[in-house]
């Protein structure tokens, strides 16, 4: 019994530790947000929240709601949801309610009495908010979202002047969505009209989009301002889900509003992004914290955008980057060494170009002043040191630079040119050593079919899992897997006998099929399969890298030849 005793004062202090050591936060703060956790959106707008109130110096508790308003049937639990807030939050105080976007606002107006009656509101990402929203309501400022629709539109025009018809997809599916057709249709819609066929695609489904947009002239724009009417399973489509849907579905170049909608092919748009969003309520929320009056600070009702542009897309529809606006944003853009070093290759030349002029100058100093000859010897010596230091910092970065030129963007496995190095190496090493030497060239079957059909966005992620599955496989130190160019790519095996080869490219065929990624294009399968080709060598009979290419690249052909998805080999060690 004093044992127990003893244990149970220990566990009691070891649980009672955080306890004491917390302090009870200044403020209370709750953020009620309308939809649900993973919504990039209103993740957004959390995260620029958290920033803002991170940035004060009061001890700010926050704590976070989601009323999930757009997957399920949200006006048959809104009741139920009040009585959960006023049982959890019956006997905590509350300094600050943040909602954000319309569901929340209405959620918190509505019950507002009885749930929240004396605390001040701060509201973001309400759709097109107009000052008589807030008649007979007090203590309560924010942040308006409103997209702008014709000045996107206009944007759009710059890039593709040809345009004649502009279709929209609209929605009545939720509060927002329907806010912002309305706004369309009596703000927007009329004077497009005027100058352009518009068609409004109101709560179609998306085989429904397809069919419309099929029937449109090939000069057309498509604008997603809304969602579709289908359903996922028990649950409504979110927005980006929507995105994914509908713009795979046009034929067109897509244009949205906001920032979830980016990364799925939609080309651009002047964007809404959730966390400035957040920033813009958290600032507020501060200055109604500090003391002011959430009355007296005016509703923010110019909605800060920006000009987005999704690279993938772009090159989809052959949109060039000097055809965009001068400041877009481009998001998914190659590498490239100007862009990313633009600075530090500028600092360094400048700084080349200051000490140059630098040692010319004390070296015609030094020729007309023979008395300052050892002051000039000093600053000489501390200038070559600089000198060494910028040669060392540019040696390193020479090093980087030769890394990442030796490196496939796409796939991240070594390029062609590290490829034929690394080959014109193992040949010479092999015909001293006297080892066998392998290689294995791939190539994705009906790849073009395939990009025809998915479009290149879905080609590049095939492209990423095939070498993926590759590099899995060729996991010795000696061996090297490489991007050949395209859809193909090769394998360098040294000291591999034809039977280690030929095991190695059927786990690297059968491991490509698992993957399972469909194919309706493929003559072969209804995946996508891959045909491979290898040849395994003796010191003796090595020849050039060309031959070696050639011999392994006549195999791949005969594995095409005889019908694809297979693997020939030749051993020519056995002849």
């Amino acid at each position: 019994m004093h044992r127990l005793f003893s244990a149970c004062l220990l566990l009691f202090s070891l649980f009672s530790l955080p306890l004491q050591a917390t302090e009870a936060p200044d403020t209370r703060v709750l953020f009620i947000n309308s939809y649900h956790r993973g919504y990039s959106w209103s993740d957004g707008i959390e995260e620029g929240l958290r920033q803002r109130l991170s940035e004060s110096d009061k001890r700010i508790e926050l704590s976070i709601e989601y009323l999930d308003s757009r997957r399920f049937a949200y006006d048959t639990q809104i009741e139920l949801l009040a009585r959960a807030f006023e049982t959890k939050y019956a006997k905590y105080r509350l300094d600050l309610i943040v909602v954000s976007d319309n569901a929340a606002f209405d959620f918190a107006i509505r019950y507002r009495a009885r749930l929240f009656p004396t605390q001040p509101i701060v509201f973001c990402g309400y759709n097109n908010f107009r000052p008589e929203v807030l008649k007979d309501l007090r203590n309560i400022t924010g942040v308006n979202e409103e997209i702008a629709i014709e000045d996107t539109v206009n944007m759009a025009l710059k890039i593709h002047p040809n345009t004649r018809t502009l279709a929209f997809v609209t929605s009545t599916g939720d509060a927002s969505s329907k806010r912002i057709g309305e706004v369309a249709e009596q703000s927007a819609f009329p004077s497009l009209r005027k100058r352009f066929e518009v068609v409004d695609m109101k709560d179609f489904s998306v085989e429904q989009i397809r069919k419309r947009l099929a029937e449109l002239p090939r000069d057309s724009l498509l604008f997603l301002s809304g969602q579709t009417a289908d359903q996922s399973t028990g649950r409504a489509l979110t927005p980006p889900e929507n995105g994914v849907l509908i713009t795979a579905a046009s034929p067109f170049p897509t244009y949205s509003f906001w920032d979830f909608h980016l990364g799925h092919g939609t080309l651009g748009g002047h964007i809404i992004t959730g966390p400035e969003q957040g920033r813009a309520a958290g600032d507020m929320a501060l200055r109604v914290l500090a003391g002011t009056p959430a009355d007296s600070i005016p509703v923010l009702m110019t909605t800060p955008t920006r000009d987005v542009f999704d690279y993938n897309a772009m090159k989809r529809f052959g949109i060039r980057i000097k055809d965009l606006p001068e400041e877009a944003l481009i998001l998914n853009r190659p590498f490239s060494l100007w862009d990313n070093y633009r600075w530090q290759m500028i600092g360094v030349i400048a700084l080349l170009v200051v000490e140059t002029a630098l040692i010319a100058l004390l070296l015609h100093i030094s020729r007309g002043r023979r008395k300052a000859l050892a002051a000039l010897d000093e600053e000489r010596a501390l200038l070559e040191q600089r000198v060494a230091e910028r040669t060392h910092e540019l040696r390193v970065a020479n090093e980087q630079l030769a890394s990442i030129s030796m490196t496939d963007v796409l796939t991240g496995l070594p390029n062609r040119r590290r490829f034929d190095e690394a080959l014109d190496t193992e040949i010479a090493h092999l015909r001293r050593s006297g080892g066998f030497l392998s290689m294995i060239m791939l190539d994705v079957d009906f790849f073009k079919p395939f990009n025809d059909t998915y479009g290149h966005v879905d080609g590049d992620d095939c492209l990423r899992r095939v070498a993926s599955v590759i590099s899995g496989q060729a996991n010795r130190a000696t061996d090297l897997a490489a991007r050949f160019g395209g859809e193909e790519f090769a394998l360098i095996l040294p000291e591999t006998d034809a039977q280690g080869a030929a095991a190695l490219a059927e786990r690297i065929r059968a491991g490509i099929e698992q993957l399972a990624i469909p194919h309706s294009a493929s003559k072969v399968a209804d995946h996508v399969t891959a045909s491979l080709g290898a040849i395994t060598l003796l010191p003796a009979t090595l020849p050039s890298r060309d031959d070696v290419i050639r011999l392994v690249d006549a195999q791949l052909y005969r594995a095409k030849k005889d019908g694809r998805n297979r693997v020939a080999i030749m051993d020519s060690t056995q002849t």
